[in-house]
């Protein structure tokens, strides 16, 4: 039986080469993928895994038809007795559109007429006391934030810019190069603690997110030490000298440059209420892409103290948020995209951030747990191909858990679950840290 809806588009292209959505009939068959049992490898211990990272060098969408797929599999895996996959192409929407939609299509175990609920988005800024009408200190407070403002809007934009000039992270084990969008991909996962990270986040004064900047850099650190330890002794038996891992242990790290990409929403994140109600224009929520990119250093710097990773994540973050660098890189890109055209706007966007070394995303889940048209969901697990880089790792969060999520190119990270270790090892030592600086 064939079921339609009206009510979706695809996109065509004109005679200049412009494309336009054009709303559509669907054919809900045509989206439903259930795969046969020999297109999944029994002696594989991560089946699931597999099969997505597979979906990456798979063809691409036909542009015919509305572009999106769900793979099911009804393979048992450690928790869930099957999996779907959601196979989804980003020009559709970013991370918060496409989840705020799966969001809205669940309803909660506990209460099925309900939506599941989510995290209430805390808010920042000027307290009542400095809004008063005639406060001084709020006057003198707000000349000070727009001066930071503009200092650091020009700073981090000018780090955006020489990186379209061609300057680029140091050449390391992680590093890809053009073209690493269409290698083979591995994905690994690994279950984490929000309570971990809530008492390191705690213990310094911070954000989950400058917890989750802070493992991945002491993470990477340590990934990055243990290959270059295996390439000194490589390059003692041979008398030779790395060129960027040459010298003393611990001249390595600090001599490398590594930079992120993190992507910023620029949209208010709403409740799950208004999600519901997105594709009706009845909130203030809306579907598309709407981001710009954040460019972030990590620390490579060696710390005897394991909670000083997150106190320079927090200060780079800080000063991030102080910074409009988002708005620029979004405002730039539109603006190319009507002067120039969309391949110019690509092109600007590629060029950049080939530069960088790995893409980082924090993701926020429902609070409780979630069912799928009336199938309970036991795990979220994002992921994205495509991207310039190697490296790519995602932070979700569902039912007060959280999950790490590793996608690399097989190529040039062969071995992802090391460095998956490596973070998670991260956060224990922090976390011990932590614990041992309130007892």
């Amino acid at each position: 039986m064939h079921t339609y809806h009206e009510h979706t588009c695809f996109w065509k292209q004109d005679e200049n080469g412009s494309k336009y959505w054009v709303r559509t009939k669907v054919n809900i068959d045509d989206h439903i993928v259930v795969p046969p049992a020999s297109a999944i490898n029994p002696e594989s211990s991560n089946k699931i895994e597999d099969y997505a990272a597979e979906l990456a060098l798979a063809l691409p969408f036909d542009q015919s038809r509305p572009l999106w797929e769900l793979h099911i599999l009804n393979v048992k895996s450690a928790d869930a007795a099957a999996s779907a996959i959601f196979r989804i192409h980003h020009s559709l929407g970013d991370g918060i559109s496409i989840m705020s939609l799966f969001l809205a299509s669940t309803r909660s175990v506990s209460n099925p007429i309900s939506l599941p609920s989510v995290q209430p988005l805390s808010t920042e800024g000027f307290n009542s006391n400095e809004r008063r009408a005639g406060s001084m200190y709020y006057y003198f407070s707000l000349f000070r934030w727009t001066c930071i403002t503009i200092w650091c809007t020009l700073v981090e934009v000018g780090k955006f810019l020489l990186l379209l000039l061609g300057v680029k992270d140091s050449q390391t084990a992680l590093k890809g190069s053009i073209g690493v969008g269409r290698l083979a991909k591995s994905i690994s996962t690994a279950n984490i603690g929000l309570d971990d990270m809530r008492i390191v986040k705690n213990a310094v004064g911070g954000t989950v997110n400058d917890v989750f900047l802070g493992i991945v850099s002491s993470g990477i650190r340590r990934y990055l030490q243990q290959h270059a330890d295996k390439l000194a002794i490589h390059s003692s038996n041979n008398q030779g000298n790395h060129p960027v891992y040459g010298g003393t242990k611990e001249a390595v790290a600090a001599r490398i440059s590594i930079q992120d990409k993190c992507i910023d929403v620029l949209r208010i994140r709403a409740t799950s209420l208004e999600l519901s109600t997105m594709m009706q224009g009845g909130s203030q929520a809306r579907w598309g892409n709407s981001i710009g990119y954040v460019l972030t250093p990590l620390c490579m710097k060696k710390h005897d103290d394991p909670l000083d990773y997150v106190r320079k994540a927090k200060e780079t973050i800080d000063r991030k948020k102080c910074s409009l660098e988002a708005i620029f890189t979004y405002w730039s890109a539109q603006l190319i995209l009507k002067l120039v055209g969309a391949e110019a706007a690509v092109n600007m966007s590629y060029n950049a951030l080939v530069h960088t070394t790995l893409a980082l995303s924090n993701m926020i889940g429902p609070l409780e747990e979630a069912m799928f048209f009336g199938n309970p969901i036991t795990d979220i697990v994002p992921t994205v191909f495509g991207q310039p880089q190697a490296l790519c790792i995602h932070l979700q969060s569902y039912m007060g858990k959280a999950k790490l999520v590793v996608t690399v190119a097989k190529d040039i990270i062969p071995d992802p679950d090391i460095l998956l270790q490596h973070i998670v090892y991260s956060l224990e030592d922090m976390k011990q840290a932590a614990c041992a600086r309130t007892h």
